[in-house]
């Protein structure tokens, strides 16, 4: 009899497969959290310092500029001015003449109307100075930056004074100021102050012009191209440039220097005068013709010795005597350079002196 087969498989049975177990759930791994990240090492104090100090001097500099830029630079004007046909100009570097100590001591106090007297010592009384500024808007003398002297034949002179000047206001506000003052003789005259031998007017781009007559100042009134053709420097405390025609003029009509007839070979001179503990005067001529460089620069020691021989017996004002002894002469070029150093005693005692005699003397022109 055959065995009864199995109704269920038998897992265990041959043959049988067995069943595969099931697979636990895999979960996935976490993210790796992120790491960290060291600090990063702060600036020494040093360095913090030094940058910051950098940005204010940047920002204080720029400042500066633009205030200079916009309130404080001046353009020159003055040698714009300098009328045409002229031989002779000195111009001078206001900050540097006032800051000059025999002009500072001796006459900037006399100018500004704050010397001795009742007058000045008055305290309900202001001073010159301060009238002036009232009326004309011009701050003497911090507003005036240069001056300079022009003469086309040496017997009319004006002085052109140029800085932060208002426009179109000065001639009106002096006159005000000789009324106050009681100036005899002083009377407007269109855009001119006119007084006895003295004419004050002003451009249109503020220079004031002071003449010695009605017509230089007139000639002096539109800008012209002459200090510049003229070879005026426009830097330096006092500088000057004197032309031909001057030279000529002073070779042919000179009876006390018999060997001034050199003069003629001069085309121009330029030169200069710093101020300062020690002065020192240069010039430079320029011969007409380079070839006459060798001679002129024997007839300027010919010279100084015949002005030294005519000084003699004259008085000593500025120290010029002196600065004529140690003038040396020497050819540069084409160019003939001389340099006088001058004595800052010279300088002083010709300060002084010239305060004490306007000191004695009254305004000119004003009632007594």
């Amino acid at each position: 009899m055959e065995p009864v087969p199995p109704t269920q498989r038998d897992p265990e049975a041959v043959g049988a497969t067995p069943l595969a177990a099931p697979k636990p759930d895999v979960l996935p791994e976490p993210p790796p959290e992120p790491r960290a990240e060291s600090p990063r090492p702060k600036p020494p104090p040093t360095r913090v310092l030094l940058v910051i100090a950098a940005t204010v001097f940047v920002l204080v500099t720029l400042a500066g500029l633009a205030f200079w830029s916009f309130f404080l630079r001046y353009r020159p004007t003055a040698r714009a001015h300098v009328p045409a046909g002229t031989n002779i100009a000195v111009r001078l570097e206001a900050a540097d003449i006032v800051l000059f100590k025999p002009v500072r001591e001796h006459l900037l106090k006399l100018a500004l109307d704050e010397g001795s007297g009742p007058e000045a010592a008055a305290p309900q009384r202001p001073s010159r100075a301060e009238r002036i500024h009232d009326h004309t808007g011009v701050r003497l003398p911090a507003d005036v930056r240069e001056v300079v002297v022009a003469s086309m034949d040496g017997r009319s002179w004006v002085a052109l004074f140029g800085g932060r000047i208002e426009r179109g206001r000065f001639v009106a506000g002096l006159a005000e100021v000789a009324k106050e003052e009681g100036w005899a003789g002083f009377r407007r005259e269109g855009e001119l102050l006119v007084g006895p031998s003295i004419v004050i007017g002003q451009a249109d781009d503020g220079t004031i012009l002071v003449g010695t007559d009605r017509s230089i100042v007139e000639a002096a009134l539109p800008a012209t191209e002459e200090g510049e053709k003229l070879g005026l420097p426009e830097k330096g405390a006092v500088t000057f440039a004197i032309a031909r025609q001057a030279f000529e003029v002073a070779s042919g009509a000179n009876t006390l220097l018999p060997r001034a007839s050199v003069l003629g070979t001069i085309e121009r001179a330029t030169g200069s005068l710093a101020l300062s503990g020690s002065p020192e005067l240069v010039v430079r001529l320029e011969p007409t013709k380079a070839a006459d460089a060798p001679k002129l620069e024997e007839g300027a020691r010919s010279l100084l010795s015949d002005l030294g021989l005519v000084l003699l017996l004259a008085q000593d004002v500025a120290g010029e005597k002196e600065a004529l002894r140690a003038t040396t002469v020497k050819r540069e070029g084409d160019v003939v350079v001389l340099r006088a150093p001058w004595p800052y005693e010279g300088l002083d005692r010709a300060a002084a002196g010239l305060a004490g005699k306007l000191r004695g003397a009254e305004i000119p022109g004003k009632k007594p």
